[in-house]
């Protein structure tokens, strides 16, 4: 990640904070290095003028409906971590049929933020499933 993309992904984790689900959603998008600078890109991220930003679930989640039609830019695998990040925020329901698209890197990311959404980051980290 460069400087600017860590620096979008603190603001957007602060934002986050205290929100499991949001926070798991913002974690994965980030650890996966492709949708940040892509959603920054295409205005899907909004800054809230106190310093935060935020991510527009809503509109990210129509995106995700029509993936490749739009100006968002990804491959299936990549259009997979976006659509659980949606999942994740707990507010929109997107079809995760393709998940087997993900290298073995990805799918612990995915369930590490399955992990987190459901019991907190500490819980996550419990459970030790990205160490390969």
């Amino acid at each position: 990640m460069n400087h600017d993309t860590t620096d979008l992904a603190t603001r957007l984790a602060e934002r986050a904070a205290g929100a499991w689900q949001e926070e798991a959603a913002v974690w994965l998008l980030a650890a996966d290095g492709h949708w940040l600078p892509e959603l920054e890109r295409t205005a899907l991220i909004h800054d809230d003028g106190d310093g935060h930003s935020r991510i527009a679930w809503r509109q990210v989640a129509v995106a995700c409906l029509s993936a490749g039609d739009g100006p968002l830019i990804g491959t299936l695998a990549e259009w997979q971590v976006l659509r659980l990040a949606c999942l994740l925020t707990g507010r929109h329901a997107l079809s995760l049929a393709n998940l087997s698209l993900l290298d073995e890197t990805n799918k612990r990311l995915a369930l590490h933020a399955v992990a987190w959404a459901s019991g907190g980051r500490a819980w996550a980290d419990s459970l030790a499933l990205l160490t390969a």
